[in-house]
Order: structure tokens, then C-alpha cells, then sequence
């Protein structure tokens, strides 16, 4: 799932269990959770005036899922964002 990084860092697997019992759009006050969210810039897609705006919406396409595919960690957990929020010698991308 490509937005996990960001359901754990705003609310949670726990959220999500209880809307898929209830189909509900009702969850408990939770998430908020003090994480680092990074963001990161790939490659330029550079401008070919040959090509289609379709075109150009596949290769963005494509960078944007190459890019989650090299960066996001799968499956993602609460513990170990936190944990990364607060370690001090954290290896950088």
C-alpha cells in the first residue's frame, strides 16, 4: 500500500481496523504521532514537446512509483517510525 507512511504517521493501523469492522467513517482522536515524514525529489522528466500529455502523465507515473519503491519501507509500523524519530545516528538516504 503506497500511503502507509502516512496513515502511520497521522492515524494509524488501529483507524483503519476499526473503519474496515464498521464502515463508519468514525475514528478515535488518535494519530499526531511525532514522526518523521521526509519528502523526496527524483530526477527531472525532461520537456519533449513530441509527446502526449498521456505520455507524460506514464512517465510521471512511473518515476513517482520508482521512487516510493526505493524510499518507502514496507510494511511500515509505528514503533519503528517513532523510534527513527528520535535516534540520533540515523543513517540518511
Amino acid at each position: 500500500n503506497k500511503v502507509t507512511n502516512i496513515r502511520e504517521g497521522l492515524l494509524g493501523r488501529t483507524a483503519e481496523w476499526i473503519y474496515e469492522r464498521i464502515r463508519l467513517p468514525i475514528v478515535p482522536l488518535y494519530g499526531g504521532f511525532p514522526v518523521k515524514l521526509r519528502t523526496y525529489i527524483g530526477e527531472p522528466i525532461p520537456y519533449d514537446p513530441n509527446i502526449t500529455a498521456e505520455e507524460l502523465a506514464k512517465k510521471t507515473k512511473l518515476a513517482l512509483e520508482a521512487l516510493i519503491a526505493k524510499h518507502q519501507k514496507i510494511p511500515g509500523n509505528i514503533r519503528r517510525a517513532l523510534l527513527e524519530r528520535f535516534d540520533k545516528h540515523q543513517k540518511d538516504d
